[in-house]
């Protein structure tokens, strides 16, 4: 088991750290140095289908959050909706089947050895409301032992409460984060492309999302790219899309 100490000496000195790299890239890059996994990635969320942003250690880590994103499944998703960790020992078995398009698409979109194989998504919450989601990856497959899950616990919950405290200020009230100002992800220009689909098919929310998501995995392109596309009116939804 590691030692805990070490654990909470870590995440407080990324708390504690100023200017760039925001708090939750400092966040994710501490708990890659305080527990055994290879890449990190934060999800700040307040609903599956709405980000805050994504923040992570590496681009391998980033394109698994933003494929989940973009297909509305896997264990990140499942671990926000159930307010418990989801565990993957390989993406890449063949009894893996309960997210079967990510899947595919994992296995379509990099050589074996590119892949992520195995995460630890633990949700971010304090009692029944949720914040997001930490992913844990690492490129051999395999899962956490009763140890390592411990440790990954306390760092979640640091974490958590890292993020949480960073909106209350001294007097109590909800400042705005900076590093909230510029998301690494435009979930805005999403909200906007949703809102114009629902406009151009005449559709419901959820269904107009459904059609931005299954466009853009049948193009082989992430939902905000093709978001983008439709703010800036480069594209348009039409009733053969329907």
């Amino acid at each position: 088991m590691a030692d805990l100490t070490r654990i909470a000496r870590i995440m407080a000195e990324a708390v504690n750290g100023q200017g760039r790299p925001s708090l939750p890239e400092r966040l994710c890059v501490a708990c890659v140095q305080a527990l055994a996994v290879e890449s990190a990635a934060i999800t700040l969320m307040a609903d599956p289908d709405h980000r805050a942003g994504v923040w992570a250690t590496d681009e391998r880590a980033r394109r698994m959050e933003e494929r989940q994103f973009s297909l509305g499944e896997g264990p990140g998703v499942d671990a926000f909706r159930s307010r418990r960790p989801v565990v993957v020992a390989d993406f890449l078995a063949s009894e893996e089947v309960r997210w079967p398009v990510l899947v595919v698409d994992l296995a379509s979109s990099a050589p074996a050895n590119r892949v992520l194989r195995s995460v630890y998504a633990a949700p971010l919450h304090l009692g029944t409301s949720g914040i997001g989601v930490l992913s844990l990856y690492r490129s051999q497959p395999g899962v956490p032992g009763p140890d390592e899950t411990a440790d990954i616990q306390v760092a979640a919950t640091s974490v958590t409460l890292a993020v949480v405290g960073s909106f209350i200020g001294p007097s109590g009230k909800l400042p705005a984060q900076p590093w909230l100002d510029d998301p690494p992800l435009n979930s805005v220009e999403v909200d906007q492309a949703v809102g114009m689909i629902m406009v151009q098919l005449g559709v419901p929310a959820a269904e107009a999302l459904d059609r931005l998501r299954a466009h853009a995995f049948a193009h082989g392109r992430e939902i905000d790219e093709v978001a983008h596309d439709v703010v800036e009116r480069r594209m348009r939804f039409t009733e053969e899309d329907r």
